[in-house]
């Protein structure tokens, strides 16, 4: 299907009209011919995107979660709109398939495919996206310029329009880089210059102009260039620690460690070091303390999971148990086992003096913002006890009254337990001697008695064989003769208890 173009224009942060344009294709390739002239372009891909697309910094591809076919578009395209009223109508299947997929640009949007083809009616909003382009070209202005301003210190950077002075100045810069030693950090630094010198402004984010920085420094400033990598990957081994100030001191620390200031004021190389040593003091300070406490609050927990072992060792006897019915409380068990393997606690000497070099223990590694997992904890022991409570069930039924026929002193100690529900007795109780005699207990076979047998027979000659018609016919008729059996029994006193014994008692 041909390409399709519509002008589009929106107005700015600065309510200038600029004028764009939305391109409908059935697939995004990289050779699309792109309008010089257009502010922004939006591509509408029919097709979901297939593998990655490098994409201009005004340029935004929305690709479908699914193929869609777009008719003949009812919409405003060539006017200028304010904001709500920039619309475009879309089927509803299409909304939903772009909605799923994905909306791709040349940096970070700050608006979702869910944001530009949201549920309105069958239509899709556009200028978001559009005004973002915008932002995000004039963001990736913004790096060039601190780009261009690094790369040129002392002297005055070209204008915005130079980017060919740019270019060859960086590809100047990194030539004398390549030369230095440089690894880890600045080695990344270089590489993505190298993508910046490559495409031009198009590439250039936010950290070019640091990048930038660090090679600048490492040219001019080597051996204070390397003492500051090293200050600012202790800073970015640290993780994310709870709302507090220690998490303003590192936001703050890293601001100051720039290479900027080093390439600018390289004087204020002895402050930039004393800023990371207090931070470092504090940090580890506070470090040791949340390592203490979070080994202490593992030890509780831990002296929690020991206790509940009885349980967990009586559940898994009961299971083993068939006669009872399936095992329960199996992924409580499995969970079980894995916490209380976990590590009791730290016992690394000076750690404060040990966290000069890493940001984290030598000896745990522990992490600043590591969670103790208490919920899994006690779901895992509420499951133990809930299901130590069913197997409890279980062998007050058809156990209890089976263990009533064979008597003995622990036999009646045992039989108290389970009619009282006294599960931490059970635990205590349950050894392995009695789960064998259980086993045998319940392996025994139930003998049916004479009146059994006869209720049986009269049901056989009467129906043979049973369909599902003649289900309900059929317990009608057994509950006829259990009725007449109750009856004989009684005499003629409505008053006098009856049963019908179907099972023997099992044998003494």
């Amino acid at each position: 299907m041909a390409e399709r173009r519509l002008p589009f224009t929106v107005r700015d942060d600065d309510g200038v009209g600029r004028r764009g344009e939305i391109v409908i294709v059935r697939a995004w390739r990289p050779d699309l011919d792109l309008n010089p002239d257009a502010a922004f372009t939006i591509v509408l891909a029919q097709q979901p995107l297939d593998g990655a697309a490098t994409l201009p910094p005004d340029v935004a591809v929305c690709a479908p979660a699914s193929a869609v076919r777009l008719p003949a578009l009812a919409a405003e395209p060539a006017a200028t709109y304010d904001g709500a009223s920039a619309t475009l109508r879309l089927p509803a299947a299409a909304l939903a398939a772009y909605r799923a997929g994905a909306v791709l640009a040349a940096g970070p949007l700050r608006v979702t495919p869910a944001q530009v083809f949201g549920e309105d009616g069958g239509r899709a909003r556009l200028d978001a996206l559009a005004r973002e382009l915008l932002s995000l070209a004039r963001r990736g202005d913004r790096s060039w310029q601190d780009l261009a301003a690094v790369l040129f210190w002392p002297d005055h950077p070209p204008t915005l329009r130079r980017h060919d002075k740019v270019r060859a100045r960086l590809e100047e810069v990194l030539q004398q880089a390549a030369r230095t030693t440089a690894s880890g950090p600045a080695s990344e630094a270089l590489d993505r210059l190298s993508r910046v010198q490559r495409d031009g402004a198009r590439a250039a984010g936010p950290r070019a102009a640091v990048d930038a920085a660090l090679a600048r420094c490492l040219i001019e400033h080597s051996e204070a260039a390397e003492g500051l990598i090293t200050m600012r990957a202790y800073l970015d081994g640290i993780d994310a620690a709870p709302e507090g100030p220690l998490t303003i001191d590192l936001a703050f620390t890293h601001e100051q460690l720039s290479f900027v200031t080093l390439l600018q004021q390289p004087h204020q190389l002895d402050g930039l070091r004393a800023t990371f040593e207090l931070f470092r003091t504090r940090y580890a300070s506070a470090y040791a303390r949340r390592h203490d406490a979070y080994w202490r609050d593992s030890a509780r927990l831990l002296d929690e999971l020991d206790a509940a072992r009885p349980a967990v060792v009586a559940l898994a006897r009961l299971n083993a148990l068939r006669a009872l019915g399936g095992p329960v409380g199996e992924a409580a068990l499995v969970a079980y086992a894995q916490l209380a393997g976990g590590r009791r606690g730290c016992d690394v000497d000076e750690l404060p003096g040990r966290l000069r070099d890493r940001p984290r223990c030598p000896d745990c590694d522990l992490a600043l913002d590591a969670v103790l997992p208490k919920d899994d904890s006690n779901r895992a022991l509420r499951g133990i006890q809930a299901a130590l409570h069913r197997q409890q069930s279980r062998l007050a039924s058809e156990a209890v009254r089976r263990i009533l026929a064979r008597g003995g002193e622990r036999i009646e100690q045992f039989l108290q337990i389970v009619q009282a529900s006294d599960l931490a007795g059970l635990a205590q109780v349950l050894d392995d001697d009695l789960v064998c005699f259980l086993q045998e207990l319940l392996a025994e076979p139930v003998a049916p008695t004479a009146d059994a047998l006869d209720l049986l027979e009269q049901i056989a000659r009467a129906y043979p064989v049973v369909s599902d018609e003649q289900i309900d016919e059929v317990v009608r008729a057994l509950r006829g003769l259990l009725q007449e059996h109750l009856a004989a029994q009684r005499d003629g006193d409505p008053a006098r208890a009856a049963t019908v014994r179907l099972a023997s008692e099992p044998s003494p």
